[in-house]
Order: structure tokens, then sequence, then C-alpha cells
């Protein structure tokens, strides 16, 4: 008998040798996923995870996948913020099916709302209900922002860009822009490292307690989103 907190789905996929269907068993989560951005680290992140519990939402945890932060930028310009060039990666989630959470949620900043784009793709094509998927700050490519879109498995879709504070990065924004934007993020980089407030893109990444209360109100504007 199969667990309940394992779905057991037909994929899309096929041997080439064999026209029959592969059956795949992909967890079944509960919860919200929080990534951070390049790097995940900084203290910021565990931050924002308080910050999204203070406000209601339960069960949080944060993402793990990282290969360190220049490598982690590097694929955020490239294959990342494009819907098919990394179908060979793994984007299941583990630990997370024990919760009783009335939801399934990913929340992803600047290199993580990719992370997040990816996994809950991956979830809805595989038959599961991903109730809220918040890109924040993020550079992903319109062709697959559109295609999230259009997955009736993704229930809602908030992107939340940032050009007030300054930040050049934005969903959908073409390949030419991003690159034309990198000497603005590595001025906004150093700025923020050097000040220890989040400047630009990095508006939401800083330690001090102006970040702290950015991540609070960035939390409660997810929350009333309807993520719980």
């Amino acid at each position: 008998m199969i667990p309940q907190a394992v779905i057991a789905v037909t994929a899309l996929l096929t041997l080439k040798s064999d026209t029959s269907p592969v059956k795949v068993k992909v967890n079944k989560p509960r919860g919200t996923l929080y990534w951070g951005g390049a790097g995940l680290n900084g203290d910021y992140i565990a931050d924002q995870l308080a910050a999204l519990q203070e406000v209601g939402i339960k069960d949080v945890f944060s993402g793990t996948r990282t290969y360190t932060l220049p490598a982690d930028a590097l694929r955020s310009g490239t294959t990342l913020r494009y819907k098919n060039n990394v179908d060979s990666e793994d984007w299941t989630i583990h630990g997370m099916e024990k919760n009783q959470s009335s939801q399934f949620n990913m929340i992803g900043y600047s290199y993580g709302s990719l992370l997040a784009a990816h996994t809950a793709l991956f979830y809805a094509e595989n038959g599961h209900v991903v109730d809220h998927l918040v890109l924040v700050a993020s550079p992903i490519d319109g062709d697959f922002l559109a295609d999230l879109k259009k997955q009736p498995n993704v229930k809602n879709i908030i992107v939340k860009d940032i050009p007030e504070y300054g930040d050049p990065l934005f969903a959908g924004m073409s390949q030419v822009r991003l690159f034309a934007s990198l000497v603005t993020l590595v001025r906004q980089m150093n700025q923020t490292q050097s000040s220890g407030e989040g400047v630009g893109h990095f508006y939401y990444a800083s330690a001090s307690s102006e970040g702290r209360r950015r991540r609070r109100e960035l939390a409660s504007f997810i929350h009333r989103q309807g993520l719980r």
C-alpha cells in the first residue's frame, strides 16, 4: 500500500525503447519553502523565515540548493531563468511530508525565485497543487513565467518586483537587459557589503535593523496574498 505522503504519478517522460509511461513516486510535501539569493547564505535568510512565521505562515522551511554564490549568480543569468534547460536536475523536496499545513507554497528571492519556479513546475506537472508561488526580485524569463501561469496546478503566482528601490531586475526581462544590468548589480552588492544596508536588488538582504523591518514588511505583503 502506498503511504498517504506519497503519490504515484505517471510521468510524461518515456524510455526511448519503451512506449509505456514511466511510473514515478513523488513526495507530497506540505507547508512553505523559502529560498534566498545566490549562495543561500547570510543572516537575512533565517530572519526572513522568522518574519514569515510571525505573520501567521506555518511550517516554513529554507531551501538548500546552492553551488556557491558565483556559480548560483551565473546560473541565474543563464540556464535557470529559462524553462527547458535544467530538466536533468532533481527538483524533489524532502522532509516536508508530515506537516499538517493546509497549503503547499514556494517563495523565492532573486536566485531563489528561479529555484522556486522550477520546483513549482515540477510538482505541478506531477499532479500536485501548488497553492502559491511568490517570485521576489526575479530575473525569470517571460516565456517561462507565461508557461507557469498556464499551469492549472499552480493556483496563484505573485510577482514582487522592486524597481522603486532601484532594482534593475524584473520578471520577464530580456537577456540583453539582464546583461546590461550587471554593472549596476555589482555596484549595489558592493554598496550593500560596505554600508551594511541592502541597496537596490539586495534591498531585503541586509542584516541590519532596517533590513529586519523590510523583511517583516515583505512577510506581511506575502501573508496578504493568502499564504498560510
